[in-house]
């Protein structure tokens, strides 16, 4: 899932360091909130597609990226490796019987399409903590 600021980064003064610092505060705010709200949604059978999610949050000369993750993967009966986590979020119509009431396929697609623009204002909240 790509959260795009690109935009939004250009406009601003990267070479100072408050800024930097900002926007990467607002976007460990930002990922830690999808993470928790995705792994809430996301299908509970043995735990592990919830335990192998994470976050992780970079930052460059010029850019702040996020990134949520869900990295399980099990072994077929033909013993080739099956990404869980994607088949489980890419479900859709046939994700009729899940494990655990409440849980949903697009559980973390849906999540940051929903909080887009919290997620950004949280990075504005940060820059601006860092800024006054």
């Amino acid at each position: 899932m790509d959260f795009n600021f690109d935009e939004f980064f250009k406009s601003l003064d990267w070479s100072k360091d408050a800024v930097r610092q900002g926007a990467e505060e607002g976007m460990h705010d930002a990922a830690d909130d999808l993470l928790r709200i995705s792994r809430d949604l996301a299908p509970l059978r043995g735990g592990t597609l919830r335990q192998t999610s994470g976050k992780n949050v970079d930052v460059d000369d010029s850019n702040v990226t996020g990134e949520v993750y869900f990295s399980a993967t099990e072994e077929s009966t033909s013993g080739e490796r099956i990404n869980y986590a994607l088949i489980t979020h890419e479900l859709g119509e046939s994700f009729k019987n899940p494990s655990t009431p409440g849980t949903q396929p697009k559980y973390l697609e849906l999540p940051l399409k929903e909080n887009a623009e919290r997620y950004k204002q949280m990075v504005v909240d940060g820059i601006r903590r860092e800024l006054t």
